[in-house]
């Protein structure tokens, strides 16, 4: 996710609709999944003074481990080998690493819905914490799939929210449909691709370090997300993800508000399932 508080504004999709189906649907994992997800962005801030760039981009190694099932779904593992965060353009350029989230899983449940409840995790750290809420890439692991998990199924509504604390409080949302887009290959392997499209809004408030005071911001933009999925293993194996969004920033201590853009795009991929112990 973004590094500068400014640009932590919203994962760029919320992915979910995991089905109950016998074909697509998620299933217990042999081994850990490791994936890595790299993340850039661009906010742009229209300022009475001219305007004002600010770059983000996050980097990060992430192993899951889903279990066996129960009626409120499936057990589930999270665990960050590596998290790095990274912040620029007018602002000053920051840095930010994982630190002793590393290595240390967290635990909870895969929904029939697709979504991931934490029930126990490590303590995240005031400077990790002040920029980022890590649990927000765990969605970025997930497709969505179609109810009933049928292989032939048409397009299917796709809409998920989520909250997030950090320096700024934000809760999101994402309306769109998903739907089967052909066969493919991927490092061998026959998959699938669903293509999922629609809408994300946003607001947030808070006081990130470096703000002249507390600010808010909305804004409202177009998703398009793109996933590779193994219907042989139930496994998603790569996700590339875009959003273009406008809206608007308020310094509430000002009484200004200013117009903003944001680009951003996301790229997912599995390195490689380990053997189970």
């Amino acid at each position: 996710m973004p590094c500068h508080p400014l640009l932590k504004l919203v994962p760029l999709f919320l992915a979910g609709c995991a089905g109950a189906g016998a074909i697509y649907e998620f299933r217990p994992t042999e081994g850990p999944l490791l994936y890595h997800i790299t993340d850039h962005g661009q906010l742009l801030i229209d300022t009475p003074v001219g305007e004002q760039r600010s770059t983000d981009s996050t980097q990060a190694t992430v192993a899951i481990e889903i279990g066996k099932g129960d009626a409120e779904g499936r057990e589930v593992s999270v665990t960050f080998e590596a998290l790095q965060l990274w912040a620029g353009g007018d602002f000053p350029a920051r840095h930010t690493e994982g630190g002793e989230l590393i290595g240390r899983p967290f635990r909870g449940t895969l929904s029939r819905t697709g979504s991931i409840k934490v029930t126990a995790g490590p303590d995240i750290s005031k400077e990790l914490s002040a920029v980022t809420d890590p649990s927000a890439l765990f969605t970025e692991l997930l497709a969505p799939l179609p109810p009933g998990g049928e292989s032939e199924a048409d397009a299917w509504p796709h809409r998920t929210s989520f909250s997030t604390q950090a320096a700024m409080s934000m809760q999101a949302s994402y309306d769109g449909t998903a739907s089967f887009a052909g066969d493919t290959t991927w490092n061998g392997q026959a998959a699938r691709i669903i293509v999922s499209e629609g809408i994300t809004t946003a607001t947030a408030h808070g006081t990130p370090a470096g703000a002249p005071g507390e600010v808010e911001f909305t804004y409202t933009g177009r998703s398009t997300t793109r996933y590779i999925w193994d219907p042989e293993r139930g496994v998603m194996l790569a996700s590339s993800a875009s959003i273009k969004a406008k809206g608007e920033l308020e310094v509430r201590s000002m009484q200004m508000k200013m117009p903003i853009t944001y680009e951003g795009s996301r790229q997912v991929a599995l390195l490689k399932q380990t053997e189970a112990q």
